[in-house]
């Protein structure tokens, strides 16, 4: 946009909610709210940006020109950053954020934020908290729940799941692309006499849907029961698909590599029983008897390959679920962002932007109803010594979760450390439990020798705001902490 094209858009548009005036703001946490509440009413709109702009009284649209100037304020707060990094650290997810300067032929200098939404898929917070526009005034989203409701409808991407896969089938001719038995068993229906029960039971499920005398498969029958997803094109480019390499880098050669040809309903413990026996195995000799230990344990495997099934955002074009194995790790990836932030996981209500796949999986026990199964992730690792998971997010396209091998407490870099010592509080604070100085020793087999080094790791822990006192007040001894998050005593 030139000077020219932003003197019009002002001479044309008011404020609104997508659209603030201002003369000299500066305070960085008001920015970070117009950003947040800018933002979500363009989400909810359904437009691409938003727009702040500087240097124009708010009721008359007088150009009075602005010495602001964003590339050289520093933040309000304590932390006195840049502006531009103060607002990428604290507005969660990251948004586009593009601040361009003008100059008008009276020399009043403007400038233009422009707020782009296109690639978020949550709403967007400034420090935890999230804002929406009404009228021209920024409020609390949490007190607008019909807001806040249809702001999350905004980013469901259900329409893909009932959206057709096949048309104008016959029951026959159903029964040859879906694995309808599969479906029968799954769902404990075997006793069904009548091809009518069952077929009403598949429209239950939002697998078919009637059209006169024949009926469609969506895509969410396809993509879970499918014989063959060579009959479905468009939903083969979805499937799961399984690398192993031989060393710890993708340049390694690939020892296996296997995409999907089935529903992964109908293929998942197929899947999960290649991953298993594609893992490094050790040897125990426990009471005399040799055994094969897997690198991971199997329930944490199981349950990451269902979230990342069920979590995907199918709206990502050209991108699948996909696990690589190498020889100290396993990543499983898929496509999208979380809708929360991950180190929620475990004690948030979970969202899905996939209703229906995440409802037919339950009825299918592939996953649970009631949560991620995240609890059971991070309590098999520790079972086993493990590190904790490793959860990155890359840009707006995919979520990568990391398992690595066994190491010594010695050996973990401090941000292996910090994610183990994070996870561990978690689990223990949804089990009414706070973590300590010897409770860290416990998880990872250390004896009061290493008392030292752990207290340096929980300190390490605070510091990067993972954890926190419980009582802040209590002797060293009886020093408890819990999740950055949790409630402490103070605020019990």
């Amino acid at each position: 946009m030139n000077i020219d094209q932003l003197l019009e858009f002002i001479k044309k548009y008011d404020e609104s909610e997508t659209l603030e005036y201002k003369e000299n703001l500066k305070e960085s946490a008001a920015i970070g709210k117009y950003i947040s509440a800018l933002g979500n009413s363009a989400l909810l709109a359904g437009f691409p940006a938003a727009h702040l702009v500087w240097g124009i009284k708010d009721m008359t649209k007088e150009i009075v020109g602005t010495d602001f100037e964003p590339y050289k304020t520093k933040s309000s707060g304590k932390d006195k950053m840049p502006l531009i990094t103060h607002l990428s650290t604290y507005t969660d997810p990251h948004v586009e954020l593009n601040f361009d300067e003008f100059s008008t032929s009276a020399d009043k200098r403007l400038v233009l934020l422009t707020i782009d939404v296109t690639h978020i898929n949550r709403p967007i917070k400034y420090h935890g908290d999230e804002y929406i526009r009404v009228g021209t005034s920024n409020k609390n989203l949490a007190a607008f729940p019909e807001k806040e409701r249809r702001l999350w409808q905004s980013f469901e991407s259900s329409k893909f799941e009932l959206e057709s896969a096949k048309v104008d089938l016959s029951f026959e001719e159903i029964s040859n692309l879906l694995d309808v038995d599969y479906y029968l068993k799954a769902r404990q229906l075997e006793t069904l006499a009548s091809t009518d029960e069952i077929v009403q039971h598949l429209l239950d499920d939002n697998i078919l849907q009637k059209t006169g005398h024949t009926f469609n498969i969506t895509n969410l029958g396809a993509y879970t029961l499918a014989r063959n997803l060579s009959s479905f094109p468009k939903l083969e480019r979805r499937t799961i698909r399984i690398t192993k390499y031989r060393g710890d880098r993708t340049l390694d050669n690939a020892t296996f590599d296997k995409k999907g040809q089935f529903g992964i309903a109908v293929s998942f413990n197929n899947v999960i029983k290649s991953i298993m026996a594609l893992l490094p195995y050790t040897e125990s000799y426990d009471e005399g008897t040799r055994e094969d230990i897997p690198m991971f344990p199997q329930i944490a495997i199981r349950e990451l390959i269902a979230n990342a099934l069920v979590h995907q955002d199918f709206s990502v074009i050209g991108s699948r679920p996909f696990v690589e194995i190498f020889d100290s790790r396993i990543e499983i990836s898929n496509p999208g962002i979380p809708l929360i932030d991950p180190k929620r996981f475990l004690d948030y209500k979970p969202k899905s932007r996939n209703d229906e796949l995440a409802d037919l999986l339950g009825k299918l026990n592939i996953v649970e109803s009631r949560g991620t199964g995240i609890d059971k992730v991070v309590n098999s690792l520790e079972s086993l010594d493990l590190p904790a998971m490793d959860i990155t997010i890359q840009g707006n396209d995919s979520t990568i979760v990391t398992l690595h091998e066994s190491q010594k407490f010695s050996d973990m870099s401090i941000a292996e450390k910090n994610h183990s010592i994070y996870w561990h509080a978690c689990l223990k604070y949804v089990e009414n439990k706070k973590i300590s100085n010897a409770t860290l020793r416990e998880r990872f087999h250390l004896t009061t020798r290493n008392s030292a080094a752990v207290s340096k790791a929980l300190s390490n822990a605070i510091d990067a705001a993972l954890i926190k006192p419980y009582d802040s007040e209590a002797g060293r001894k009886n020093m408890r902490y819990i999740p950055y998050w949790g409630t402490d005593i103070l605020n019990s």
